[in-house]
Protein backbone atom coordinates (compact mmCIF):
# COMPACT_ATOMS: atom_id res chain seq x y z
CA UNK A 1 0.00 0.00 0.00
CA UNK A 2 2.91 1.94 0.42
CA UNK A 3 3.66 2.73 -3.00
CA UNK A 4 -0.18 3.38 -3.84
CA UNK A 5 0.15 6.92 -1.40
CA UNK A 6 1.52 8.79 -4.50
CA UNK A 7 -1.78 8.25 -6.13
CA UNK A 8 -3.71 10.62 -4.25
CA UNK A 9 -1.56 13.12 -4.64
CA UNK A 10 -2.45 15.01 -7.59
CA UNK A 11 -6.08 14.39 -6.34
CA UNK A 12 -5.42 16.58 -2.89
CA UNK A 13 -3.60 19.16 -4.61
CA UNK A 14 -5.65 19.80 -6.80
CA UNK A 15 -8.67 20.06 -3.64
CA UNK A 16 -6.59 22.61 -2.10
CA UNK A 17 -6.36 24.80 -5.27
CA UNK A 18 -10.20 24.27 -6.30
CA UNK A 19 -10.58 25.55 -2.06
CA UNK A 20 -8.72 28.59 -3.22
CA UNK A 21 -10.22 29.61 -6.00
CA UNK A 22 -13.67 28.97 -5.52
CA UNK A 23 -13.19 30.74 -1.98
CA UNK A 24 -11.63 33.97 -3.50
CA UNK A 25 -13.19 34.35 -7.34
CA UNK A 26 -16.74 31.97 -6.52
CA UNK A 27 -17.34 30.46 -9.64
CA UNK A 28 -18.55 27.41 -9.73
CA UNK A 29 -16.70 25.98 -12.50
CA UNK A 30 -13.65 25.80 -10.30
CA UNK A 31 -15.67 22.86 -8.38
CA UNK A 32 -15.74 20.86 -11.71
CA UNK A 33 -12.43 21.60 -13.18
CA UNK A 34 -9.37 20.91 -10.64
CA UNK A 35 -11.06 17.99 -9.29
CA UNK A 36 -11.97 16.03 -12.56
CA UNK A 37 -7.81 16.70 -13.26
CA UNK A 38 -6.55 15.34 -10.45
CA UNK A 39 -8.77 12.55 -10.15
CA UNK A 40 -7.44 11.97 -13.76
CA UNK A 41 -3.84 12.03 -12.95
CA UNK A 42 -4.55 9.82 -10.15
CA UNK A 43 -6.25 7.08 -12.08
CA UNK A 44 -3.20 7.84 -14.29
CA UNK A 45 -0.53 7.37 -11.49
CA UNK A 46 -2.89 3.91 -10.82
CA UNK A 47 -2.81 2.78 -13.80
CA UNK A 48 1.15 2.87 -13.69
CA UNK A 49 1.76 1.06 -10.77
CA UNK A 50 -0.90 -1.75 -11.44
CA UNK A 51 0.15 -2.32 -15.08
CA UNK A 52 3.21 -3.80 -15.71
CA UNK A 53 6.37 -3.32 -18.40
CA UNK A 54 5.71 -1.12 -21.39
CA UNK A 55 1.61 -1.16 -20.61
CA UNK A 56 2.58 1.15 -18.11
CA UNK A 57 2.87 3.77 -20.06
CA UNK A 58 -0.50 3.83 -21.31
CA UNK A 59 -1.52 5.56 -17.44
CA UNK A 60 -0.41 8.81 -18.71
CA UNK A 61 -2.14 8.56 -21.85
CA UNK A 62 -5.44 7.94 -20.38
CA UNK A 63 -5.05 11.11 -17.82
CA UNK A 64 -4.65 13.40 -20.38
CA UNK A 65 -7.34 11.74 -22.67
CA UNK A 66 -9.92 11.90 -19.64
CA UNK A 67 -8.88 15.46 -19.25
CA UNK A 68 -9.16 17.03 -22.74
CA UNK A 69 -13.20 17.18 -22.61
CA UNK A 70 -13.03 19.14 -19.19
CA UNK A 71 -10.48 21.98 -21.27
CA UNK A 72 -11.39 21.64 -24.17
CA UNK A 73 -15.33 21.91 -24.09
CA UNK A 74 -16.63 21.83 -20.41
CA UNK A 75 -14.39 25.12 -19.27
CA UNK A 76 -14.79 26.71 -22.70
CA UNK A 77 -18.73 26.11 -23.28
CA UNK A 78 -19.58 26.46 -20.19
CA UNK A 79 -18.13 29.87 -19.73
CA UNK A 80 -17.78 30.90 -23.45
CA UNK A 81 -14.46 31.67 -23.47
CA UNK A 82 -10.84 31.13 -25.33
CA UNK A 83 -8.31 29.50 -23.79
CA UNK A 84 -6.03 29.71 -27.01
CA UNK A 85 -3.23 31.99 -26.63
CA UNK A 86 -4.61 34.10 -29.57
CA UNK A 87 -7.71 34.96 -27.71
CA UNK A 88 -6.24 35.56 -24.34
CA UNK A 89 -3.28 38.01 -25.52
CA UNK A 90 -6.59 39.59 -27.14
CA UNK A 91 -8.15 39.83 -23.89
CA UNK A 92 -5.05 40.82 -21.66
CA UNK A 93 -4.73 43.95 -24.05
CA UNK A 94 -7.78 45.66 -23.31
CA UNK A 95 -7.27 44.54 -19.40
CA UNK A 96 -9.72 41.75 -19.54
CA UNK A 97 -8.54 39.19 -17.05
CA UNK A 98 -10.90 36.42 -17.44
CA UNK A 99 -10.94 32.89 -16.62
CA UNK A 100 -8.92 32.46 -19.84
CA UNK A 101 -6.23 34.17 -18.30
CA UNK A 102 -6.98 32.68 -14.68
CA UNK A 103 -5.87 29.21 -16.74
CA UNK A 104 -2.98 30.65 -19.20
CA UNK A 105 -1.89 32.17 -15.58
CA UNK A 106 -1.75 28.72 -13.54
CA UNK A 107 -0.97 26.55 -16.59
CA UNK A 108 1.51 28.00 -18.40
CA UNK A 109 3.02 31.07 -16.88
CA UNK A 110 2.96 30.27 -12.99
CA UNK A 111 2.27 27.01 -12.91
CA UNK A 112 5.80 25.58 -14.26
CA UNK A 113 7.79 27.55 -11.86
CA UNK A 114 6.50 24.11 -10.32
CA UNK A 115 5.99 21.64 -12.50
CA UNK A 116 7.52 22.74 -15.39
CA UNK A 117 6.24 21.35 -18.70
CA UNK A 118 3.95 19.21 -16.89
CA UNK A 119 1.10 20.66 -18.64
CA UNK A 120 2.12 19.59 -22.02
CA UNK A 121 2.45 16.04 -20.33
CA UNK A 122 -0.73 15.65 -18.84
CA UNK A 123 -3.06 18.92 -19.89
CA UNK A 124 -2.87 19.73 -22.77
CA UNK A 125 -5.46 19.15 -25.50
CA UNK A 126 -4.20 19.16 -28.62
CA UNK A 127 -1.39 16.42 -27.41
CA UNK A 128 -4.18 14.37 -26.16
CA UNK A 129 -5.15 13.19 -29.50
CA UNK A 130 -1.54 12.97 -30.74
CA UNK A 131 -0.65 11.00 -28.04
CA UNK A 132 -2.78 8.00 -29.70
CA UNK A 133 -1.39 8.85 -33.07
CA UNK A 134 -0.90 5.28 -34.75
CA UNK A 135 2.36 6.71 -35.19
CA UNK A 136 5.55 4.89 -34.40
CA UNK A 137 8.61 7.37 -33.26
CA UNK A 138 11.49 6.98 -35.50
CA UNK A 139 14.02 9.62 -34.29
CA UNK A 140 14.92 10.83 -37.26
CA UNK A 141 17.64 13.34 -35.93
CA UNK A 142 15.97 16.55 -36.85
CA UNK A 143 18.64 18.99 -35.53
CA UNK A 144 17.26 20.72 -32.86
CA UNK A 145 17.66 24.35 -33.77
CA UNK A 146 14.63 22.96 -35.89
CA UNK A 147 12.69 23.98 -32.85
CA UNK A 148 13.25 27.65 -33.60
CA UNK A 149 10.84 27.37 -35.53
CA UNK A 150 8.09 27.63 -33.19
CA UNK A 151 9.25 31.36 -32.81
CA UNK A 152 7.57 31.64 -36.21
CA UNK A 153 4.43 30.47 -34.87
CA UNK A 154 4.20 32.46 -31.32
CA UNK A 155 5.06 35.32 -33.31
CA UNK A 156 1.95 35.05 -35.60
CA UNK A 157 0.22 33.89 -32.66
CA UNK A 158 0.59 37.42 -30.71
CA UNK A 159 0.91 39.73 -33.92
CA UNK A 160 -2.95 38.46 -35.05
CA UNK A 161 -4.57 40.12 -31.64
CA UNK A 162 -2.07 43.31 -32.02
CA UNK A 163 -2.89 43.85 -35.41
CA UNK A 164 -6.81 43.25 -34.83
CA UNK A 165 -6.38 45.70 -32.07
CA UNK A 166 -4.29 48.43 -33.37
CA UNK A 167 -4.24 48.41 -36.86
CA UNK A 168 -7.96 47.36 -37.85
CA UNK A 169 -9.17 48.97 -34.56
CA UNK A 170 -10.97 45.73 -33.75
CA UNK A 171 -12.86 45.75 -30.24
CA UNK A 172 -13.10 43.08 -28.03
CA UNK A 173 -15.93 44.30 -25.91
CA UNK A 174 -18.35 44.46 -28.49
CA UNK A 175 -16.99 41.98 -30.72
CA UNK A 176 -15.15 39.34 -28.68
CA UNK A 177 -16.30 39.04 -25.15
CA UNK A 178 -18.92 36.53 -24.57
CA UNK A 179 -19.76 36.85 -28.59
CA UNK A 180 -16.82 34.95 -30.54
CA UNK A 181 -14.54 33.74 -27.74
CA UNK A 182 -16.23 30.00 -28.54
CA UNK A 183 -15.70 30.49 -32.15
CA UNK A 184 -12.42 31.48 -32.17
CA UNK A 185 -11.54 28.69 -28.95
CA UNK A 186 -12.54 25.92 -31.55
CA UNK A 187 -11.20 27.34 -35.02
CA UNK A 188 -7.84 28.51 -33.36
CA UNK A 189 -7.63 24.98 -31.99
CA UNK A 190 -8.83 23.15 -34.97
CA UNK A 191 -5.77 24.61 -36.88
CA UNK A 192 -3.46 23.55 -34.67
CA UNK A 193 -4.56 19.81 -35.42
CA UNK A 194 -4.80 20.64 -38.85
CA UNK A 195 -1.06 20.83 -38.89
CA UNK A 196 -0.10 18.69 -35.59
CA UNK A 197 -1.38 15.34 -36.88
CA UNK A 198 -0.08 15.58 -40.44
CA UNK A 199 2.94 16.40 -38.90
CA UNK A 200 3.20 13.94 -36.90
CA UNK A 201 3.11 11.57 -39.83
CA UNK A 202 5.16 13.11 -42.00
CA UNK A 203 8.46 12.90 -39.85
CA UNK A 204 7.25 10.05 -37.88
CA UNK A 205 6.88 11.42 -34.81
CA UNK A 206 3.83 12.33 -32.58
CA UNK A 207 5.04 15.37 -31.19
CA UNK A 208 6.31 16.79 -34.07
CA UNK A 209 3.89 19.80 -33.26
CA UNK A 210 5.18 20.48 -29.88
CA UNK A 211 9.05 20.53 -30.77
CA UNK A 212 8.23 22.67 -34.37
CA UNK A 213 5.58 24.53 -34.23
CA UNK A 214 3.71 25.04 -30.85
CA UNK A 215 3.54 28.59 -29.53
CA UNK A 216 2.96 27.84 -25.80
CA UNK A 217 5.63 25.84 -25.07
CA UNK A 218 7.85 28.73 -25.71
CA UNK A 219 5.31 30.51 -23.12
CA UNK A 220 6.18 28.00 -20.24
CA UNK A 221 9.91 28.11 -21.03
CA UNK A 222 11.48 30.81 -18.94
CA UNK A 223 9.51 29.82 -15.79
CA UNK A 224 10.24 26.07 -16.69
CA UNK A 225 14.47 26.85 -16.39
CA UNK A 226 13.82 27.37 -12.73
CA UNK A 227 10.88 24.65 -12.14
CA UNK A 228 10.91 22.72 -9.27
CA UNK A 229 10.18 19.45 -10.09
CA UNK A 230 12.67 17.33 -12.11
CA UNK A 231 13.26 13.83 -12.60
CA UNK A 232 15.94 13.07 -11.19
CA UNK A 233 18.58 9.78 -11.42
CA UNK A 234 18.63 7.11 -8.74
CA UNK A 235 22.44 7.20 -7.16
CA UNK A 236 22.09 4.03 -6.09
CA UNK A 237 21.91 2.25 -9.74
CA UNK A 238 24.03 2.72 -12.40
CA UNK A 239 23.15 3.50 -16.11
CA UNK A 240 24.21 0.90 -18.55
CA UNK A 241 23.94 3.19 -21.39
CA UNK A 242 20.85 1.13 -23.14
CA UNK A 243 19.43 4.38 -24.33
CA UNK A 244 15.99 2.96 -23.95
CA UNK A 245 14.71 6.25 -22.11
CA UNK A 246 15.88 7.97 -25.09
CA UNK A 247 14.46 6.51 -27.49
CA UNK A 248 11.00 6.16 -25.73
CA UNK A 249 10.93 9.86 -24.72
CA UNK A 250 8.12 12.13 -26.65
CA UNK A 251 9.99 15.05 -26.86
CA UNK A 252 13.76 14.25 -27.17
CA UNK A 253 15.66 14.89 -24.64
CA UNK A 254 18.80 12.98 -24.30
CA UNK A 255 17.69 11.46 -20.98
CA UNK A 256 20.59 8.94 -20.81
CA UNK A 257 23.64 12.53 -20.43
CA UNK A 258 21.78 13.34 -17.71
CA UNK A 259 21.69 10.10 -15.82
CA UNK A 260 25.10 9.35 -16.97
CA UNK A 261 26.25 12.41 -14.89
CA UNK A 262 23.65 11.65 -11.70
CA UNK A 263 22.04 14.94 -12.46
CA UNK A 264 18.43 16.06 -12.58
CA UNK A 265 16.93 16.21 -16.13
CA UNK A 266 17.03 20.34 -16.40
CA UNK A 267 15.61 20.45 -20.42
CA UNK A 268 13.10 22.56 -20.68
CA UNK A 269 11.76 20.47 -23.29
CA UNK A 270 11.02 17.40 -20.67
CA UNK A 271 7.48 17.60 -19.53
CA UNK A 272 7.41 14.88 -16.97
CA UNK A 273 5.81 12.53 -18.32
CA UNK A 274 7.98 9.64 -16.86
CA UNK A 275 7.83 7.39 -19.78
CA UNK A 276 11.70 7.26 -19.22
CA UNK A 277 11.53 6.07 -16.13
CA UNK A 278 8.95 3.38 -16.83
CA UNK A 279 11.18 1.91 -19.62
CA UNK A 280 14.84 2.17 -17.94
CA UNK A 281 15.88 -1.69 -17.22
CA UNK A 282 17.78 -0.82 -13.84
CA UNK A 283 15.56 1.54 -12.77
CA UNK A 284 18.14 4.16 -12.54
CA UNK A 285 15.43 6.81 -13.42
CA UNK A 286 12.92 8.53 -10.60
Amino acid sequence: MQKYKTVFLPLLIALLVTITLYTTIKWWGFLVIFPWIGFSISVGIFLRLKLKGKKRLIGRKIAILMILPCLLFFVPIVNNENFQLEGVVLIVLVGFFSKGFIHYAIAKIFGPLIWRRGFCGYGCWTAAVLDWLPVKNKHNNIPRSYRNLRFIMLFLSLSIPIYLIFVLSYNPWTDFVNKQELKWMFISNGLYYLIAIPLAFILSDKRAFCKYACPVSLVMTPASKIGLLKIKPNLDNDCIGCKACNNNCPMGVDVMSFMKQNKAISDTECILCSDCSIVCPTNKIR
